[in-house]
């Protein structure tokens, strides 16, 4: 009788483990599925098993407008006709890695599109998937709501893209990526300006140190040669109020040249020392040529302006 209680229990410990491990869900055991659509269906992708080098089709009873694939370069076949949608996934998808569907359908009908996650498995999958839409006409704030959604999510894909460019990439890659160098050129150069630089009497920080970069950027044949230059002044803050630079024109003779963009990591606090950089893109020309900084805070009250500016 004890031996009976002590394999019973351990059956449901482990059908209980099995429960939890599941790698899978249970749609995986389904061959073919029906889906119901409402109109006020919950917008979480469903779940949907494939398989290597195995066909799954969705079919739906509602015009399909366009689809959007993630990861298509993992399906050796994505066919669309009409209602019928054919998916054959390629003989090793990357780890087993889940891919998303979106579905958006024709009309004013909501819902308006259907999204699904699709689960690699070994060795099962849904060999057929019928959609069926019950929906009704959709209301104006509907629509407007899932076409912010919608761009949402194309912008969400978006930055994830461009984050994935960026941490691929190396400082100076991203400047030949960018055209802000090419190639053969000698690369960033600077001139340490501190000693030969102007400053003008009603400055609202003390300059303590300058200096300008350039690097050559890439220009289309006919075009007059540019450079990305960039003036870094160190800078003490020696008044009560922090102080945040937020414009900044370039100036030559009087007349703006440029307004650079302007970054500063944080703001200089009271009797604090930090940094300030300006950058922008000047014609080969304009470069050779001495030009005065200045700088605003926001309100436009305490600037700093220094002269014989330069750029190697």
């Amino acid at each position: 009788m004890l031996l009976a209680s002590a394999a019973a229990l351990l059956l449901r410990s482990s059908l209980s483990q099995a429960a939890v491990r599941r790698p899978y869900p249970e749609s995986c055991d389904e061959p073919a599925r029906s889906i119901e659509l409402l109109a006020e269906s919950a917008r979480e992708p469903l779940e949907v098993c494939i398989s290597a080098e195995l066909s799954t089709t969705f079919v739906f009873d509602s015009g399909v407008a366009r689809v959007e694939m993630e990861d298509a370069e993992r399906f050796q076949r994505v066919a669309m006709d009409k209602g019928t949608l054919v998916l054959v996934p390629r003989r090793k998808p990357r780890n087993g890695k889940s891919s998303r569907l979106t579905v958006f359908f024709e009309g004013d009908t909501a819902p308006a599109s259907v999204a699904f996650t699709l689960v690699v498995h070994p060795a099962r999958l849904a060999r057929e998937v019928d959609v069926f839409r019950f929906g009704r006409p959709e209301e104006p704030w509907e629509r407007e709501l899932r076409e912010v959604r919608e761009e949402n999510e194309r912008l969400v894909q978006t930055l994830k893209q461009l984050q994935a460019e960026y941490l691929g990439q190396g400082l100076l890659t991203r400047l030949f990526a960018r055209g802000r160098m090419e190639i053969g050129t000698q690369g960033v150069v600077f001139n340490d300006l501190s000693k030969s630089i102007t400053k003008a009497p009603t400055n609202a920080l003390d300059v303590e140190a300058v200096f300008t970069y350039r690097y050559t950027t890439a220009v289309p044949d006919g075009e007059e040669p540019a450079v990305r230059v960039a003036v870094v002044l160190k800078l003490r803050n020696p008044e009560e109020q922090p102080w945040t630079a937020v414009r900044a024109a370039l100036v030559r003779e009087g007349e703006e040249v440029r307004q650079p963009s302007v970054w500063q990591p944080h703001p200089l606090a009271p009797l604090g020392r930090g940094f300030v950089m300006a950058e922008t893109e000047l014609l080969e020309r304009e470069a050779r040529e001495k030009l005065t900084l200045r700088l605003w805070d926001e309100a436009g009250t305490q600037s700093i302006e220094i002269g014989n500016v330069s750029f190697p």
